[in-house]
C-alpha cells in the first residue's frame, strides 16, 4: 500500500513538472532581438523572457504609484524609471527600464497596489522571470550606451554645482535621430544617505519637457551615471538644440569645466556657469538610428 502511494505521488509530481515546463514554453515573451529591446506590459505578467547580456527590458504598467521593483539577482538591474509626460491628475504612468547585466536568471516583481506590502492577500504585483544568456557576439555593453553621440569630458578642474531644483541645464545638439541615454558626471557634494534619487528632464530649445527619467544613485559610485530614456530611445531631430535639466536633493554636485564643448552651453538658473567664459557640464549622450 505504501509503495503504491509513493508511486502515485511520483507520477503526480512528474505530471506537474511536465505541465510547468509546457507552461514555460507557452508563456514566453516574444522580443525583437535585432533591436535589443523588449517591451512588456501587464499582459506579460507571469511569463518568461529569454534575453542576452546587454539587452534592454522596458515594463509599462499604466497609471499606478511608483514602487521600487524587487529583483532576485544581479543578472537584471534597474537602470531608470520614466514617468509619462505630461502627467495625468492623480496617478502617473511609469515605465521601468532594466538592463540584462550578466548571465543568470532573475525574477522581477513590481508591486502595483501596495508598494510596502506587495505580498498582502488581494494585492496586485506584476512578475516576470528573465533568463539572461551570454551574447553570441560578446556584445555586453548596455543597449542605451552603445553609440556615443555628443561628448564633453575635458579634464575636470574642480568646478561643480549642487544638484537641487535650481534649473541646472546643459544644451546639446544631437547627430543621431534617437536619444537612448545620457551619462552625467557627479561628485558627492554634501554628506547624506548612501544613495539619492536624481531626475533628468529632456527639454527642447524652448524649455518644454519632452521626457522625464530618474534613478537612485549610490554615493560611492556617482562619477559616471547613466540615465536611460524609454521607448528604446527618444526621437529627436539631428541638428536641433535640446537641453538636459537635472534635479536632486542636494547630495550630488554636477561637474563642469571651461571650454570643451562647442555645440551647447551649461547654465545655472538661466545664467552662464562662469562669467566671461563658456563652460559646460561634463556629460555624454548616446543615440541610435
Amino acid at each position: 500500500m505504501t509503495s503504491s502511494r509513493a508511486a502515485l505521488c511520483l507520477m503526480t509530481l512528474a505530471l506537474l513538472w511536465a505541465a510547468g515546463v509546457n507552461a514555460q514554453k507557452v508563456n514566453r515573451v516574444s522580443t525583437n532581438r535585432k533591436q535589443q529591446v523588449a517591451f512588456l506590459n501587464f499582459k506579460d505578467n507571469g511569463k518568461f523572457l529569454a534575453a542576452t547580456v546587454g539587452e534592454q527590458i522596458e515594463v509599462s504598467l499604466g497609471e499606478m504609484a511608483q514602487c521600487d521593483p524587487l529583483v532576485s539577482s544581479f543578472a537584471v538591474q534597474l537602470e531608470s524609471v520614466a514617468v509619462g509626460w505630461p502627467p495625468t491628475p492623480g496617478l502617473a504612468a511609469y515605465t521601468y527600464i532594466f538592463h540584462a547585466a550578466s548571465a543568470g536568471e532573475a525574477l522581477v516583481r513590481i508591486p502595483i497596489t501596495d508598494c510596502s506590502n506587495p505580498d498582502l492577500p488581494g494585492g496586485a504585483t506584476f512578475g516576470v522571470t528573465i533568463r539572461v544568456e551570454k551574447s553570441a557576439d560578446e556584445l555586453s555593453t548596455p543597449y542605451a550606451a552603445r553609440i556615443r553621440d555628443q561628448v564633453n569630458s575635458p579634464p575636470w578642474t574642480g568646478g561643480w554645482r549642487i544638484v537641487l531644483s535650481n534649473n541646472l541645464r546643459q544644451s546639446f545638439t544631437p547627430s543621431q535621430p534617437k536619444l537612448t541615454g545620457v551619462e552625467l558626471e557627479f561628485v558627492a557634494g554634501n554628506p547624506g544617505p548612501t544613495n539619492s534619487e536624481v531626475t533628468v528632464n529632456l527639454l527642447n530649445a524652448s524649455g518644454d519637457i519632452l521626457s522625464v527619467v530618474s534613478k537612485k544613485v549610490p554615493v560611492e559610485d556617482c562619477g559616471h551615471v547613466l540615465f536611460v530614456f524609454p521607448k528604446g530611445g527618444w526621437h529627436v531631430s539631428p541638428g536641433a538644440v535640446y537641453q538636459i535639466e537635472v534635479h536632486g536633493d542636494g547630495v550630488f554636485g554636477w561637474k563642469y569645466a571651461g571650454g570643451g564643448y562647442s555645440r551647447g552651453v551649461g547654465t545655472f538658473k538661466g545664467k552662464l556657469l562662469s562669467q566671461g567664459q563658456q563652460s559646460s557640464f561634463l556629460f555624454r549622450t548616446f543615440g541610435a538610428n
